[in-house]
């Protein structure tokens, strides 16, 4: 009776610790982009999203001023300049870059 009680209790916890691995990942990655165009005057900062981290797709995350996170595609030549554009202001605001 012993042993059905840790086993139960085992299978319990690893099925809580798999739920909370799963679910972070879904929350933190951007499940599609859009090729739509993001005015640079509601972007306040970006981070990457890349494969390597756990996420299904590679984007570029931008979090507004009023702290939404928009997903685009990396390779758009419009997000390579906005992200150009971000990472000068933060130079010069003397911020760390590399995200």
């Amino acid at each position: 009776m012993q042993r059905l009680y840790l086993l139960c209790l085992s299978l319990l916890l690893l099925g809580q610790i798999l739920d909370v691995h799963t679910g972070n990942n879904v929350l933190d990655c951007c499940l599609r982009t859009s090729e739509a165009p993001i005015p640079r005057r509601i972007v306040q900062d970006y981070r990457l999203q890349l494969v390597q981290d756990g996420c299904d797709i590679p984007a570029a995350v931008f979090i507004t001023t009023k702290g939404k996170r928009l997903c685009a595609p990396l390779d758009s030549p419009w997000v390579i300049r906005l992200q150009e554009r971000l990472d000068a202001s933060s130079a010069k605001r003397g911020k760390p870059q590399g995200k």
